[in-house]
């Protein structure tokens, strides 16, 4: 036989076995729906002593309320950097949403953020808005929902003076099951401002969660952060990564 013919026989060999093993073994079962409710709470702590003196700390929370007509959710972070009991990074951000269903893939939202970010040159960053929000697909295993609204900016710049704007939100936010343990979330939101429109911001954020157990899991995050017109003596980009211990609590019943 020649070697050509060879290898394809042992290929398609293979091929059948792995094929015919697969057929046999049972299909694994889908992974639970997202609970009710849950709540989360993370903390983070780096710190050196010695030749050098430095700390950095993170808090987060989050909490969701999955009805079949109201969704529900929190959200706030804090993140704190000194070197040599000198602050060198400080931001504080947090948000309310709530979206009710009016049709399978359509929905009102409504939500309020807050944000303090001086290292930013930031004092204050309020965005209040309203409009439609979106389930793009809704399986156990994935989901992918869309948020597009006109909202109102006000931002209070730590020196001096004040931006009152008319802005969008346009938002996509994934969020992956990995096995029964984990998960993974992507989320993009672009903010077009209608008064100037050269400056927009946009933010991407990146996070991965895997429960040590009922009640502890632990997460990785990346947020990065554009602003095309930032506050006059300051980067257009911010970026911030993060790993922290997380404790849980999530209901035993399945959101409707």
């Amino acid at each position: 036989m020649k070697p050509a013919l060879a290898l394809l026989a042992i290929t398609l060999s293979i091929v059948t076995a792995a094929s015919a093993r697969a057929q046999t073994l049972p299909d694994p079962p889908p992974p639970p729906p997202l609970p009710l409710w849950d709540v989360q709470v993370g903390a983070s702590f780096v710190g050196t002593s010695g030749n050098s003196h430095s700390a950095t700390t993170g808090l987060d929370f989050t909490s969701h309320r999955r009805g079949a007509v109201w969704h529900l959710e929190s959200a706030a972070t804090a993140v704190r950097t000194s070197s040599d009991d000198a602050t060198t990074a400080e931001r504080y951000a947090g948000m309310f949403q709530a979206q009710r269903t009016l049709l399978p893939i359509v929905g009102l939202s409504a939500g309020v953020h807050l944000e303090r970010d001086r290292f930013s040159g930031l004092d204050a960053r309020s965005i209040l808005d309203g409009g439609l929000s979106w389930a793009f697909v809704h399986h156990p295993e994935w989901t992918l929902d869309g948020v597009s609204s006109v909202a109102w900016l006000h931002e209070s710049r730590a020196a001096g003076g004040e931006v009152s704007d008319p802005i969008g939100v346009l938002q996509l936010l994934s969020r992956i099951r990995i096995g029964a343990a984990g998960d993974t979330t992507q989320r993009f939101t672009y903010y077009p401002n209608f008064k100037t429109a050269s400056a927009y911001r946009s933010e991407a954020e990146f996070t991965t969660q895997a429960a040590m157990n009922a009640h502890l899991a632990l997460k990785i995050g990346y947020l990065l952060r554009y602003s095309h017109n930032p506050v006059p003596g300051f980067r257009t980009t911010d970026n911030t990564t993060t790993v922290s211990v997380v404790l849980r609590w999530k209901a035993s019943t399945g959101a409707p």
